[in-house]
């Protein structure tokens, strides 16, 4: 597991213990069990994304401070200039970069997603509503038992409850905006 997400695990841990949570509670709350999330919280796994947003909504903190480690301070605008942003890696082949991470009190992240080819899609779910905007190469989306394929202008809004994931197709990587809202 790279530095990033080593950082990650120890802010979930850090935040779990100030919340006087357990592991097997925080399990509960998240859907998953003690063991799943203790290989996250230890660093033997990836933690996925919507891990967490739905953690950071459990212990009422924003979502980029536990990617980032920063506290959001910005209350009027958060201007991301070009090639800056607070990049994450999830796992080789996926990055993001947050584009509001400082504003406070966000009602949707909107975050620039660059994925590699792959054949192996990881399913995820969340709550809120999702927005996809491809700006280069080719996309898949899954969401339930629909796919979806998207070039470059073509959108996707969709409900992220459903299982779903995005897979850049053919031999290029893939750039898109994506838009999610609590």
């Amino acid at each position: 597991m790279d530095r990033d997400n080593l950082s990650i695990a120890k802010r979930l841990a850090e935040l779990r213990t100030f919340n006087d949570l357990s592991v097997e509670d925080t399990a509960e709350k998240l859907g998953i069990t003690a063991k799943e999330y203790a290989s996250f919280e230890n660093g033997e796994d990836e933690i996925p994304i919507w891990l967490i947003y739905k953690f950071a909504a459990m212990v009422d903190i924003e979502p980029a401070y536990i990617t980032t480690g920063k506290v959001p301070t910005k209350k009027n605008a958060n201007v991301i200039y070009a090639g800056k942003g607070d990049k994450i890696q999830r796992y080789p082949g996926y990055s993001f970069t947050a584009l509001a991470s400082e504003f406070e009190n966000k009602i949707m992240k909107p975050m620039l997603v660059n994925i590699a080819p792959s054949d192996s899609p990881e399913l995820v779910c969340h709550g809120g509503q999702e927005f996809n905007y491809v700006l280069e190469g080719m996309l898949r989306v899954i969401v339930g038992q629909e796919e979806f394929y998207l070039r470059a202008g073509d959108s996707l809004y969709f409900d992220p409850s459903l299982p779903h994931a995005q897979l850049a197709m053919g031999d290029k990587e893939a750039k898109f905006l994506t838009i999610i809202t609590e």
